[in-house]
Formats: C-alpha cells, sequence, structure tokens
C-alpha cells in the first residue's frame, strides 16, 4: 500500500507541476500584453497631466497678459488726458503763432 501511496502523491505532484507549467505559459504569453498595456496606460497619464499643465499656464499667461493689456490702456488713458489737456491749455497760442508764421506774411 505504501508504494501505491507514493505513486499517487508523485501524480499529484506531477498534475501540481503541469498546471504550474501551464500557468507560467499563460503569464507569459500575456504579459507583453500587460506590459503594453500599461506602457499606453502612462503615457495616456503623462500626457494627460501635461495638457492640464499646458491649459493651467496659458490661463495664467492670459492673465497676466490681460492685466499688461489694462495697464497699457490706462496709461495711454493718462497720456491722452494731458495730450488734452496741453492743447486747451496751447490751442490759442498755437493758433496765434501760426497766424503770424503761416496767414499774415502772405497778406502782405
Amino acid at each position: 500500500m505504501k508504494n501505491e501511496q507514493i505513486i499517487n502523491k508523485i501524480i499529484e505532484i506531477e498534475e501540481k507541476a503541469q498546471e504550474l507549467i501551464k500557468s507560467a505559459n499563460q503569464e507569459q504569453t500575456e504579459l507583453p500584453l500587460k506590459v503594453s498595456q500599461i506602457i499606453e496606460q502612462h503615457k495616456k497619464d503623462y500626457n494627460d497631466k501635461a495638457v492640464k499643465r499646458i491649459e493651467t499656464v496659458r490661463i495664467q499667461e492670459d492673465e497676466i497678459a490681460k492685466e499688461r493689456i489694462a495697464q497699457i490702456l490706462d496709461e495711454h488713458k493718462i497720456k491722452l488726458e494731458k495730450l488734452k489737456k496741453m492743447t486747451d491749455e496751447n490751442i490759442d497760442g498755437w493758433t496765434d503763432k501760426v497766424y503770424d508764421f503761416i496767414i499774415q506774411p502772405t497778406n502782405i
């Protein structure tokens, strides 16, 4: 009876070994696909993060540009106001000078 138990144990071990080999072969066959899927997922994740970062930077740069445009417009408005004030203050004198240098000499 002991020999029969030994033989059964050997058969059982052999069957388990065959299952392990079959499982290992299946995993070896599936491994390249799994690795490829993992790589593709990492690429997608990296790309998604890059797109989000680009959008964040674009928004920040848009805000900076808007602030700079507003600043330039304010400066332009101030310069225009100064120019208008200077024109209002000096228009009579300039008109007299133009008359004196251009119009009056032609009347002689």
